[in-house]
């Protein structure tokens, strides 16, 4: 009974690293409001999933904080450059698909890059956790590996438009569970993410790691 509780045992291993993900949900999201930020926060959220991954260090507060200052420019010039592709893209395609059938063939070409740039998103905030490159490689290196990795790129954006999806399709179960967007979704869906990058990743590192 009490081998259940010792700091140990995988139920208290498991409950010890909900803890931190909530904790780290929250960080996330008080470091996101001034929206300009979000690419850093993002960055240093993959920091330390990829840190709980590999058992390393202890705490959230304090790394978390410290690989926030340590993405925040290249993470903020990455998301708005990202917000510069996707955005329009997202507008155009909506405007087009409410014209008629000849102009709603173009809008292929703008959900298209609108998926290309949610593609590289999706790595390239983990990617400039874990590397040191240019905002230009780290966005070259984002868009051919979620290209070449193409399943697990998928089940990534699943991951990351499933708030978005269960938000269209049933706004009242999306309603009923928000408190799981603001208690856990976001670093739970990182840690998962990790857990998919962390073979895509593997060939890059250093053999030491």
């Amino acid at each position: 009974m009490f081998s259940m509780f010792s700091p140990d045992s995988k139920i208290m291993q498991v409950i010890s690293r909900v803890t931190d993900l909530i904790l780290l949900n929250i960080l996330f999201l008080m470091t996101c409001l001034p929206v300009i930020t979000v690419g850093a926060a993002t960055a240093a959220m993959y920091t330390l999933c990829f840190r709980m991954m590999r058992e390393e260090g202890s705490g959230v507060i304090r790394p978390y904080f410290r690989a926030f200052r340590e993405n925040f420019r290249q993470g903020t010039a990455i998301w708005l450059i990202l917000l510069l592709i996707i955005g329009p893209a997202l507008f155009y395609f909506d405007r087009v698909w409410q014209a008629d059938s000849l102009l709603r063939v173009s809008g292929l070409f703008f959900i298209l890059i609108a998926v290309a740039g949610l593609m590289t998103a999706s790595y390239v905030f983990p990617w400039i956790s874990q590397f040191q490159n240019t905002a230009a490689q780290s966005l070259q290196n984002a868009l051919i590996l979620s290209i070449t990795h193409l399943p697990r790129s998928l089940a990534i954006l699943a991951i990351n438009l499933l708030p978005v999806a269960l938000w269209a399709l049933n706004y009242d179960l999306f309603e009923k569970i928000s408190f799981l967007w603001l208690a856990l979704y976001f670093a739970a869906a990182a840690y998962m993410n990790c857990g998919i990058l962390w073979h895509v990743f593997k060939p890059y590192r250093e053999p030491h790691e």
